[in-house]
C-alpha cells in the first residue's frame, strides 16, 4: 500500500483519506465500540461514508486524516470545525477497538495539536470525552488538555444518559509542554 504522508511521527503517520481507506474508515465507525464515539447512530454504508469523505475533503473548515501504526490502519484524527475567525479547532479521534491501548491515540492527537498550532495558526483546540470512557479522558490530560466543564446527561447511547466532559489546550501551553519535551530529549 503506498500511501502518502502527510504528518510522520515515531509510531505513527497521519495520512490523507484515499479512496482504498473508505472500507476501513467504514467499518470503524459502524463498529459497537466506535459508534458512540463519533455520533454515528445509524448504521453507515460506504456509499455515505464516501459522500462523507468527498464532502469533508472539500470544505476548508475540517482536517480529517488516517492514523497508520507500524503501517496498518488503526483509525482516524480530525478537526471538526476548525473555525479561522476565532483560532478554534476542534478534535476527534477514534481508533479501531482490536488496535487500542497502543499509544496511538496519543501519538496522532499529539501530531494534530502540534500541526494547529504550528501551521494552521490555531490558539486553542477542543476535545470532548464521555465520562464512561476514562482512557479518552486520561489521554487527553496526559497531552496537556486541561478539563473545562462537564455537560451533565448530555449524551445518550447503550440506553441512557451519559455526561460529557469538555476539554481545551491553548497555544501558550502546549508551547510550554513541547519545550520541556525538546529539553528532555
Amino acid at each position: 500500500m503506498s500511501r502518502v504522508t502527510f504528518i510522520e511521527g515515531d509510531r505513527v503517520s497521519l495520512h490523507p483519506i484515499e479512496e482504498e481507506d473508505l472500507a476501513f474508515v467504514t467499518e470503524g465507525v459502524n463498529h459497537p465500540r466506535v459508534r458512540p464515539l463519533v455520533g454515528q447512530w445509524f448504521p453507515t454504508p460506504l456509499a455515505r461514508e464516501r459522500r462523507y469523505y468527498e464532502e469533508t475533503n472539500e470544505r476548508l473548515d475540517a482536517v480529517q486524516v488516517l492514523v497508520t501504526g507500524e503501517g496498518d490502519r488503526v483509525g482516524v484524527v480530525e478537526f471538526d470545525p476548525v473555525d479561522h475567525e476565532t483560532g478554534v479547532a476542534d478534535l476527534a479521534v477514534w481508533i479501531h477497538p482490536d488496535r487500542r491501548r497502543s499509544g496511538y491515540a496519543t501519538e496522532a492527537v499529539e501530531l494534530m495539536v502540534d500541526y494547529a498550532f504550528s501551521e494552521l495558526r490555531i490558539h486553542k483546540v477542543t476535545a470532548n470525552a464521555y465520562a464512561a470512557n476514562d482512557a479518552s479522558r486520561r489521554m487527553l490530560e496526559s497531552v496537556g488538555f486541561v478539563e473545562e466543564g462537564v455537560g451533565r446527561e448530555d449524551a445518550f447511547f447503550d440506553g441512557e444518559y451519559h455526561d460529557t466532559h469538555y476539554f481545551g489546550i491553548l497555544e501558550d501551553e502546549w508551547d510550554v509542554r513541547s519545550r520541556r519535551t525538546d529539553r528532555a530529549e
